[in-house]
């Protein structure tokens, strides 16, 4: 076999499993309480979180997220999402939604360039979720 013949075999072989290790991380769920213990393992990854969103900017360009169970909150940057889906997105009644974007560690602070936003519906979540007082007559 010939060098040329050779080498390009190689450059395929190696692109091909380029792409496949690429496809492994690409829209990975993460588990927030493994990004409360290890924040650096996730920087510069495309990673998707699903959490309660608990403010929006005035300006459209921002969220913060909060995962109760870890008492861990997200900032999530929107400058990448057009504009009439930041403007749909502040004039919904956003409770929860499912982010996926490249995170980044800003000390010590998880921040995601969203890439997309999924919008739950609110009997999504809320259904998981138990309401000790909820038909139960008892004192508001």
């Amino acid at each position: 076999m010939s060098t040329p013949f050779r080498l390009t075999l190689f450059v395929i072989i190696f692109a091909a499993f380029a792409g496949l290790a690429g496809a492994h991380y690409r829209d990975n769920g993460i588990d927030i309480a493994d990004f409360a213990s290890h924040p650096e393992t996730f920087e510069g990854r495309v990673i998707e979180v699903n959490a309660k969103v608990i403010a929006i900017s005035a300006d459209s360009k921002g969220l913060v997220l909060f995962d109760s169970e870890t008492n861990t909150m997200i900032a999530v940057r929107l400058a990448a999402l057009p504009k009439a889906e930041r403007k749909a997105l502040m004039l919904s009644d956003v409770r929860h939604v499912v982010v996926s974007g490249r995170a980044t560690v800003i000390a010590g602070r998880l921040t995601i360039d969203a890439q997309r936003i999924q919008v739950l519906p609110v009997a999504t979540y809320e259904k998981d979720q138990l309401l000790p007082d909820a038909g139960t007559g008892g004192p508001r």
